[in-house]
């Protein structure tokens, strides 16, 4: 009995553990859109999705601040009045390649957070650096998130539902 209970312990303990971990997941449907997509125990997430052979990968993360201020009926506003989406630049890095889109802020679920989208052609270089190492960066509203690397295998299984 006592060797269930130690069981039952690890076996909980893993689970907890792996709710936790950082862990990166791919998709790639044939009738769907292909997901590449990053999520840590602390709720920060990352997700790349691209509709089938567009060349396009739409991009959307979360950063920690908060822009929405307060509704002006059902629109959410910015402290200047601004409604939302906000305009903001996005900065992506892989290794020594690096280029700054345009993008878009909204609120998140958790106002705490914003939720960052952009998009990306598949064909460009630090798009191509990330497949090779795993590895990249985002930069937006002052705030900068650096996952752990994904397999790099993934990213490529993932481009090429993309391209």
């Amino acid at each position: 009995m006592k060797a269930f209970f130690v069981l039952l312990g690890f076996v909980a303990t893993t689970a907890s553990a792996q709710e936790l971990a950082p862990a990166w997941t791919v998709a790639t449907p044939k009738d769907a859109a292909a997901v590449l997509s990053f999520e840590e125990g602390s709720g920060s997430r990352i997700h790349l999705q691209c509709v089938r052979k567009s060349g396009q990968v739409v991009l959307d993360f979360e950063v920690a601040r908060r822009l929405a201020d307060h509704k002006v009926g059902e629109v959410w506003v910015d402290a200047s009045g601004i409604a939302a989406p906000w305009p903001v630049s996005v900065a992506l890095a892989s290794g020594t390649s690096t280029t700054t889109l345009r993008g878009q802020a909204q609120p998140a679920e958790t106002l705490s957070v914003t939720l960052v989208k952009t998009e990306i052609s598949t064909a460009a270089p630090v798009i191509k650096a990330f497949a090779k190492s795993g590895v990249f960066s985002l930069r937006a509203l002052n705030g900068s998130i650096s996952p752990s690397a994904a397999k790099p295998g993934w990213v490529r299984k993932f481009l090429r539902a993309c391209n």
